[in-house]
């Protein structure tokens, strides 16, 4: 992937975005965005392959995505056939994600744990975060078992490291002088 490849892609996403939002779709583009990833997972070599007309590429997404997905969402899907720029698809799907998360006043927040959460904590986690970055928090918990205790949010390019591993390193740097 070349940088270039990230700035088509996310040129292709603001404009889906700003049709979708046109149409007070742009939840649905973005579900039907999601799913036709997963169905055309095994059509993405022939939508790739140079050598497959434009016609055929969009009579296999035809009848892979047949009327599973809205107008707007087939006519993009076409263009970036057209365009010869279907290896964009993955790239636009999470630009537009960010795009309909920051419209609707949503922000993703990554926590990595050392055990799971009850969801209580959970809950406790979401209202605090909500309090601190003033949006609606969608939580993507990881269990990482290295961390010994404790927990690591990341929140946009905000880190909040309180695990045991992460205070075993600051004493370590401490008593190193560092």
């Amino acid at each position: 992937m070349q940088a270039s490849d990230r700035v088509l892609a996310w040129r292709y996403s603001r404009a889906l975005f700003e049709a979708a939002v046109a149409q007070k779709e742009e939840g649905k583009i973005q579900q039907d965005l999601q799913q036709s990833q997963t169905l055309i997972k095994d059509l993405l070599p022939a939508l790739r392959n140079p050598r497959v007309s434009n016609a055929d590429k969009k009579k296999k997404l035809e009848s892979a995505l047949g009327g599973k997905i809205a107008k707007t969402t087939a006519r993009f899907l076409d263009l970036l056939v057209d365009k010869k720029r279907f290896d964009l698809l993955p790239m636009v799907v999470a630009d537009l994600g960010k795009l309909v998360n920051e419209k609707n006043n949503v922000a993703k927040a990554q926590v990595r744990t050392a055990r799971p959460l009850s969801a209580e904590a959970q809950q406790k986690l979401k209202e605090k975060l909500k309090n601190f970055a003033g949006k609606t928090i969608e939580l993507e918990i990881k269990e990482d078992p290295e961390l010994i205790g404790g927990v690591i949010v990341r929140l946009g390019d905000w880190v909040l490291d309180s695990s045991l591993r992460g205070q075993l390193k600051k004493l370590k740097e401490t008593f190193n002088g560092n």
